[in-house]
């Protein structure tokens, strides 16, 4: 699935294109945050081991985490607004997800959900497709399985689907918590049949926010939040691992955009 150079140890190098010259953007608790001269990715610095992500998403991680984004009245208002704008607007995260899908494939469609957490996409788009997700922490892949669809754990990287293929894979806001994002890229083209989506939602690394909030802004978020594309280094990245007719959507004041791709 990849070469030998893009299997080398990342410590001080791009996840991306192993490039060693970086500028510094921004200094955040113990990390830097660090574009790459070559190709342009952000990332953070210094790198985790990849051996202490699955503990990062134990069930504790997870609630001490919700718990902190929670704290102090700014935290819970900012809660409670995502909350009901949801409810208001009868969107979820997956609703333009599944439009997209709509759009691209029939019903029946084979789907993988990678990082498909507690399974709120895969409890609504299994009335359409066949769905499969896959997730790194056991805690999360048990919640998603009480919704009776079929769940894997692992690293989807070096999972063994044997000869499975899809017709659909989806990536919601999470290639940016990935230590390896040009080796997920290529599995997902592998997994792929010919033809077949890839749909991913990502943060904006290039969005207005950032750019006006700087180190406060909130996609920023290490270690959790590993890698920073925009949109114009996710669809080289897109291009060169081979995938085709590559849609972007980036809202002006959305934290995240939206990409679309076929094999």
């Amino acid at each position: 699935m990849t070469d030998p150079a893009h299997s080398a140890p990342l410590s001080g190098r791009c996840p991306w294109c192993r490039g060693t010259q970086a500028r510094t953007l921004h200094h955040i608790a113990a990390w830097d945050i660090r574009q790459c001269a070559t190709c342009g990715l952000a990332r953070i610095d210094p790198y985790p081991a990849l051996e202490s992500r699955p503990a990062f998403y134990s069930a504790d991680a997870i609630e001490e985490r919700r718990v902190r984004k929670r704290r102090g009245p700014g935290g819970r208002f900012a809660a409670w607004l995502r909350h009901w704008l949801r409810r208001l607007s009868g969107r979820t995260k997956g609703t333009l997800f599944l439009r997209e899908l709509a759009r691209r494939k029939p019903p029946g469609a084979r789907v993988l959900d990678i990082g498909c957490g507690t399974g709120a996409f895969l409890r609504d788009a299994r009335a359409h497709y066949r769905c499969t997700g896959i997730e790194i922490s056991e805690h999360l892949a048990g919640e998603a399985r009480k919704l009776g669809v079929e769940v894997v754990v692992g690293n989807f990287c070096d999972y063994p689907f044997g000869a499975r293929r899809f017709d659909a894979i989806t990536m919601i806001s999470l290639i940016e918590h990935l230590h390896t994002p040009r080796e997920a890229l290529a599995r997902c083209h592998a997994l792929l049949e010919d033809g077949g989506a890839l749909l991913l939602k990502t943060v904006n690394h290039g969005g207005l926010n950032r750019r006006l909030l700087g180190d406060r802004w909130s996609g920023y978020r290490p270690p959790d939040h590993l890698v920073y594309f925009d949109p114009s280094t996710l669809r080289q990245a897109l291009r060169e691992i081979g995938f085709r007719d590559i849609t972007v959507r980036a809202p002006w004041f959305n934290d995240s955009f939206y990409c679309f791709a076929v094999k």
